[in-house]
């Protein structure tokens, strides 16, 4: 008796819940339709787009919100306005060996002569694996100057916020043992 009692009040709150969840369902259905075609349309005139390069994270100006009382798609990539010159990007190297190397992330390990007696350094990036460096070696975005014994000098080229591109001299000192 008392499990017909339990199941009569289950399928008593299974009407009562179906009753009065049912009309406020029914009555907010025609809006979720609604949201549903104007993201299908919204999502039908995007263009497709192009993979861009990495950029540095923007500004919360420089990303584009929907319009009012619209949600954005999580679905769908952030746009961002304003990239082209005006924002520096890190050099693009997709070559192997001393030519992907870029100035900026070189550590000097230490520098040793070689038969005969020109100089050589040795140096690594976070990668770790270590690489030789003579004068005149061309990396990503420089060249070695010279190679002394104390010091290890590079030309690094960089384009500023203009498009110009600027050279400077960095020198780098092994560490003391």
């Amino acid at each position: 008796m008392k499990a017909w009692i339990t199941w009569r009040m289950i399928a008593w709150g299974f009407v009562v819940a179906s009753v009065f969840f049912g009309e406020a369902s029914s009555a907010q259905a025609p809006a979720g339709a609604r949201a549903q075609a104007q993201a299908g349309a919204a999502r039908q005139q995007a263009a497709p787009r192009q993979a861009a390069p990495a950029a540095p994270a923007p500004a919360a100006s420089d990303i584009a919100l929907p319009p009012a009382g619209q949600r954005r798609d999580p679905f769908r990539p952030i746009e961002i306005k304003g990239q082209g010159p005006a924002r520096d990007l890190p050099p693009m190297c997709t070559l192997a060996g001393k030519q992907g190397l870029i100035v900026g992330q070189l550590f000097l390990q230490g520098i040793a002569s070689t038969v005969n007696r020109d100089w050589v350094a040795v140096v690594d990036n976070k990668t770790g694996r270590a690489y030789f460096l003579r004068s005149k070696d061309e990396l990503c975005n420089g060249v070695v100057l010279r190679v002394e014994q104390e010091n290890l000098a590079m030309e690094e080229r960089t384009t500023d916020s203009f498009g110009r591109t600027r050279t400077r001299e960095v020198i780098l000192r092994p560490p003391d043992q």
